[in-house]
């Protein structure tokens, strides 16, 4: 059974990676392209839920302790729908650009809720449980 993928707000939550990434540019083009708002979210957010996160309404707090845990990129998209293609089709073209992103997922209405730390951490494990290397 597909997860039920929210459509709302279009937001791209990028963690760990900016202009100094590979395919950085090409990943705003189709951020762009698909009317997906970039959000840059660092350690300052882990306590924020992504909801608020991408609706850009979190206010960053102290940075957690368990912070440096999470240290490979990840890619959380809201906003695109797969039943029409939309989310397939931005995911091949990110895959086109060379940027890598181990972790990906879209929001769901179970995970809107969470924080962002909650949302890596299962992200991270779902991840190593994959082979896809230690959990981060």
């Amino acid at each position: 059974m597909k997860a039920h993928i929210h459509t709302q707000p279009r937001a791209l939550l990028l963690w760990r990676f900016g202009p100094e990434s590979t395919g950085y540019d090409a990943v705003m083009q189709q951020a762009q392209a698909y009317r997906l708002t970039p959000v840059f979210v660092d350690a300052a957010h882990l306590d924020c839920r992504i909801r608020d996160l991408c609706a850009g309404r979190a206010t960053p707090a102290p940075v957690p302790a368990e912070a440096s845990q999470w240290q490979i990129p990840a890619m959380i998209i809201s906003g695109l729908r797969h039943d029409n293609g939309d989310l397939n089709g931005f995911l091949d073209a990110v895959k086109k650009s060379g940027a890598e992103f181990p972790i990906r997922a879209a929001v769901t209405p179970t995970s809107e809720t969470w924080t962002l730390a909650h949302l890596l951490e299962e992200l991270s494990a779902e991840h190593h449980a994959l082979g896809g290397g230690q959990a981060q």
